[in-house]
């Protein structure tokens, strides 16, 4: 890792990797979706969005339902797949 390099910190395990490692998404009336450029955001790791202990606190606290939260995780893999 070079030395100018940004680390940003997983919502949801808490640790610091480089911010190109990281998915950025935001949350805005109960939909998560990637980052637009305005407002606030949050990461995740590639190995949060693979454990689903994780993914279910993360929906918790973002109160997704049932139906939002499958969309979040199919949305999560196919995030994490593409890059």
């Amino acid at each position: 890792m070079r030395k100018n390099e940004p680390v940003r910190m997983c919502i949801t395990c808490r640790v610091r990797e480089p911010q190109q490692k990281l998915i950025r998404l935001q949350e805005k009336n109960s939909n998560i979706f990637p980052y637009t450029g305005q407002g606030r955001s949050f990461y995740i790791c590639t190995g949060c969005c693979e454990n689903e202990k994780k993914l279910k606190g993360l929906m918790k606290r973002f109160r997704l339902s049932s139906e939002d939260s499958e969309q979040f995780v199919k949305y999560l893999k196919e995030l994490d797949k593409n890059g």
